[in-house]
């Protein structure tokens, strides 16, 4: 019994690893691609893989902040493939053929587009102000339109600055729906430590589910001496 559970153990494991890769980008309409954030808290990709069962676990992978995604580990087989959890109107996915190294790219209506007007600029207490306007976007047919929730600035020291990277800056300003197309004006909350650049966005909100930032460009500013 001994011997047998020993060269039971010392089996080799003949599975192939992942060899596929699967990348894209997510755009608007227009072709724009969305701006987000870096990391885990940015919106995600699901990933049910329907090659070998009718019940797949799913697989999770999180956009760049750019809007571009890459997994360069993936088993070729057929997915079904939805974007979620960001600031766009939910989409049905897409049935996938994942072969070699496959692009696919997602459409769809993100809630808001953030507009700078002007570039940000600095006050004498080297505090930023920025100046912005949003649009609110009508969803395809049938689907229901949130009310607006609030804005954030959002400054740091890296070019990966959102909401998950940016110094303190007090809580968000609550805004509604009617201050669609005006202009907006905030300011940071304290004045920055470093003379150096710095790394600024604003971001909107909508009431759903997952409370993600439609984003502004980032932009850089100069903290003098």
């Amino acid at each position: 019994m001994i011997l047998f559970l020993t060269l039971h153990s010392c089996e080799i494991d003949n599975f192939d690893g992942p060899d596929a890769s699967l990348q894209g980008e997510i755009v608007d309409p227009n072709g724009k691609r969305l701006e987000l954030e870096q990391g885990s808290s940015s919106a995600r990709i699901r990933l049910d893989d329907f090659g070998f069962t009718e019940t797949p676990v799913p697989i999770f992978f999180n956009f760049k902040m750019d809007g571009t995604y890459i997994n360069t580990k993936v088993f070729a087989s057929k997915y079904y493939i939805t974007p979620i959890e960001g600031p766009w109107f939910p989409v049905l996915g897409d049935t996938v053929e994942v072969i070699g190294n496959t692009t696919h790219n997602f459409t769809v209506i993100p809630y808001l587009e953030v507009e700078w007007e002007g570039d940000p600029q600095v006050t004498a207490d080297k505090k930023v102000v920025a100046n912005f306007k949003f649009k609110r976007n009508e969803p395809s047919a049938g689907a229901a339109k949130p009310n607006v929730l609030d804005y954030q600035l959002f400054i740091s020291t890296t070019k990966y600055v959102g909401n998950n990277n940016s110094i303190l800056n007090g809580q968000p300003t609550l805004v509604g729906n009617a201050a669609e197309g005006t202009s907006l004006s905030i300011t940071s909350q304290n004045p920055m430590k470093y003379a150096t650049t710095y790394y600024v966005r604003v971001g909107v909100r909508v009431d759903d589910s997952f409370k993600k930032y439609n984003y502004s460009s980032v932009k850089t500013i100069q903290i003098p001496e």
